[in-house]
């Protein structure tokens, strides 16, 4: 008899299907790793409400595609989101939903930033950068500007 008939067979009759070897289980070892584990411990609940999303946002603004765009906000949000509060949060949220190209002209001072996008953290970041940048051109110019220079 081929396969399928047996099976056919087996369930017909409603035969118990073969049982097969069952090994014993192993011991639990969690008792074992009881100490070294990695969960959170009881009082995990202390952490700001605002924790996830910090996290959530300092990863987008490391994971945006353009490795400029990476530094700039990356090191930006790792320096600053901890001091942030739920407002301006949002606002950093909303910054990170604007386009690469359209955003890296604005933080680099290529072009101005749209009324409808500008907001207390977006000015904020534009002037950190402006200040943290000027430092790494090469080339000055009678503006004293860094957009375009040549970097080090």
């Amino acid at each position: 008899r081929d396969g399928h008939e047996m099976l056919r067979l087996a369930l017909s009759r409603r035969v118990p299907w073969p049982a097969r070897r069952v090994q014993p289980a192993a011991p639990r070892l969690g008792a074992l790793y009881a100490r070294g584990n990695q969960q959170a411990t009881a009082d995990s609940n202390l952490f700001e409400a605002n924790d996830k999303l910090r996290r959530s946002l300092l990863y987008r603004s490391k994971q945006r595609g353009w490795l400029e765009m990476d530094i700039m906000l990356g090191n930006w949000a790792k320096a600053n989101l901890h001091g942030l509060d739920g407002a301006q949060l949002e606002q950093f949220a909303a910054i990170l939903e604007k386009e690469n190209p359209d955003l890296f002209k604005w933080l680099t001072g290529q072009a101005p930033v749209p009324p409808e996008d500008d907001s207390e953290v977006m000015r904020r970041i534009c002037a950190d950068l402006n200040t943290r940048m000027n430092t790494y051109a090469t080339v000055k110019s009678e503006k004293g500007s860094w957009e375009g220079k040549v970097w080090e």
